[in-house]
């Protein structure tokens, strides 16, 4: 008798276990072991750049695609993919668009703008004006005209105000940005003995791309804010002898004003959210991922405020750039001692990529070809070539030894990256470091412009395993090269192909347009209706997996983002257009409809929201508008 109900419990449990297993075994794979999914895509060309090599095979192709929590549940057919869903699940019904992987940039430079912070009521700059004057044909018409609008303009002024000068090209008149730099650049245009007697009592800044003239008013509120001013800036800028005698002073002291007098009393939370705004335009744009360099304390308060808060609506790998806040130089030179190695710290939304120093060689007309290149005195004097015993030389040889990663340094010319591999190479020697260690942390060079195919250049690229960042844009400034140093550096313009071909990596670097309209630039290599390299053209694929598949090696996160695949992060964009398949001229029409990063939705214009029968998220494209990031993004 005391038999008869264990029996039939036992029972009772043998059909429950079965009729479970039963219900299992019905479930997809999937479901049963992570349950449904959060959100599923459907009905569209899901091209995942999951092939890696260099060719023309963008990988496997799947109609949908499901999503748990932050990371892809799985790929497939849309009616496989339907199965993974349950009342709860969202569904995103594409329509047959092309979705991408979410593009990753891992140099930009976005941590707001004067026109965000101006919408916001953030006074800019701090509590003065900001006017532009167009240049003239010449420099001394362009100074009459500067000249004036700057007496005219502080006549209106407080004493104390500040007063911003920004010159404009005139393509009419045959003035570019790169001449009117040419003319600031070694304080020939202004100075302080020129500017003083109009504006004695206001501190005034004229800027020009990635230089500035100041009057002593600013440089003595930069004197008052770093006691060593004057001695970093000669570091800073090595191509002058006494910068701050002709009024010159760099991005370093720029993010200083900007960031430490224009900004001191704004919060952190408001300065936040001013480079939040600018993120998400960039999540607009198709942009899921980017790097930086942080070149002032106060931005790397801001960005971590938005890691802290949960903030971020994109990706942010952060380049340690904290000696190029102005200080003594000698505490530059050690700082990466001090503090130790922190590379690789932080998570899956912001973390350290090591540090990075701009000024290496820079911008033209500031690259360095040193002897590669041959050209008149005063052409080759503006050249800023780095040196030992120089600041940022020393300041990324200890890095090295502290055993951190250097990224993201300006490689303009062919020179300036030779030096770079020199100074690797000298911490090799000095902290008896190995070169595989050095390939183990990729190292990085930027815009690569003029880098050309130099033997020996290219066998330290490759023998150090450097990562070359290739920014498109900078192919319109080769007619800027070809005035000044002639037609054969015609074959230093971005050789990416050849790069490629010898086994060196190469991913893109954007700027502030939409990432289509700057890879069409290596598919057809027409700047302003002319050839430049032609035999240069990649196929769209190569150069899409430059922005995609490729560049997560230069954030040491491919394992996680850069191609859809099953276990990666959910980072994803809906395109308008099919960039695979549409004519060469349409690409760089391509706007994105929707951007996810991490399954959740990021951005998603109003059109497509309405198909989807949804609000719109984040940034709007304004109607009729080319896909442009607005309020520029600091310098580059």
């Amino acid at each position: 008798m005391r038999r008869g109900p264990t029996f039939c419990l036992t029972v009772l449990a043998v059909a429950f276990v079965s009729i479970s297993g039963m219900r299992a075994q019905t479930l997809p794979p999937e479901v049963a072991q992570y349950g449904y999914a959060d959100s599923i895509v459907i009905n569209g060309k899901i091209v995942s750049m999951d092939d890696r090599g260099y060719n023309a095979n963008p990988g496997r192709i799947y109609q949908a695609m499901a999503v748990k929590e932050s990371e892809i549940m799985a790929l497939g057919s849309t009616d496989y993919i339907r199965t993974l869903a349950n009342q709860d699940t969202t569904v995103i019904d594409v329509g047959g668009r092309v979705v991408i992987p979410g593009i990753v940039n891992p140099h930009s430079h976005m941590f707001g703008s004067a026109s965000i912070a101006r919408a916001m009521g953030i006074p800019y700059p701090g509590n003065g004006r900001s006017i532009r004057v167009q240049a003239a044909r010449d420099m001394e018409t362009t100074r009459l005209r500067v000249e004036t609008a700057i007496k005219d303009t502080v006549a209106q002024m407080e004493p104390g105000q500040w007063l911003l000068v920004g010159i404009d090209e005139n393509r009419e008149e045959g003035t570019t940005p790169n001449k009117i730099f040419s003319w600031t650049s070694r304080g020939e245009l202004e100075n302080p003995r020129r500017l003083d007697p109009i504006a004695p009592n206001n501190p005034v800044l004229i800027s020009v791309v990635s230089r500035l003239t100041a009057n002593t008013a600013a440089l003595e509120m930069l004197r008052e804010l770093v006691e060593d001013f004057d001695l970093w800036e000669e570091q800073e800028l090595p191509d002058l002898e006494d910068p701050t005698a002709l009024g010159q002073i760099g991005l370093g002291a720029e993010a200083a004003i900007e960031w430490e007098i224009w900004y001191a009393n704004q919060p952190t939370a408001v300065l936040a959210e001013m480079v939040r705004r600018q993120w998400e335009q960039a999540a607009a744009h198709g942009e899921t991922t980017f790097g930086s360099r942080t070149y002032n304390p106060r931005i790397i308060d801001t960005v971590t405020y938005l890691n802290r808060t949960g903030a971020a609506p994109i990706r942010f790998m952060m380049l340690m750039e904290t000696h190029r806040r102005p200080a003594h130089p000698d505490f530059g030179r050690q700082l990466y001692k001090m503090i130790g190695s922190l590379w690789g710290l932080g998570d899956d939304m912001m973390w350290i990529g090591g540090v990075s120093s701009e000024l290496w060689d820079s911008s033209f007309p500031l690259h360095c070809f040193g002897d590669d290149v041959p050209a008149p005195p005063e052409i080759k004097i503006r050249e800023m070539c780095r040196e030992p015993g120089n600041l940022f030389w020393d300041a990324m040889e200890n890095a090295l030894g502290a055993g951190w990663r250097t990224a993201g340094f300006h490689g303009v010319a062919s020179d300036g990256v030779r030096r770079y591999t020199r100074m690797i190479e000298g911490a090799m020697q000095k902290y008896g470091l190995t070169a595989e260690e050095i390939r183990r942390r990729r190292p990085t060079v930027e815009h690569v412009t003029a880098l050309g195919t130099v033997p020996d250049v290219l066998a330290k690229v490759k023998e150090l395993g450097i990562i070359l960042a290739a920014q498109p844009t900078r192919l319109y400034r080769t007619e800027d090269y070809l005035r000044d140093y002639g037609p054969e550096t015609i074959r230093f313009m971005q050789p990416v192909k050849t790069w490629l071909d010898q086994g060196i990596t190469v991913v893109w670097h954007g700027s502030h347009s939409g990432f289509a309209t700057q890879l069409k630039i290596y598919m057809d290599r027409m700047i302003f209706g002319k050839p430049v390299l032609p035999e240069q053209a990649l196929d769209r694929v190569t150069v899409l997996k430059m922005a995609t598949t490729w560049s997560p090696l230069y954030l040491f996160m491919e394992d996680k983002i850069g191609t859809l695949e099953v276990g990666k992060l959910a980072d994803f964009v809906v395109l308008d257009k099919d960039f695979f398949t549409i004519p060469l001229d349409e690409i760089e029409r391509i706007r994105p409809q929707m951007t996810v990063v991490g399954g959740t939705v990021r951005a998603l214009q109003a059109d497509f929201a309405r198909t989807l029968g949804v609000e719109p998220i984040g940034y709007q494209f304004p109607e009729g508008s080319w896909p442009w990031l607005s309020g520029g993004g600091g310098p580059d």
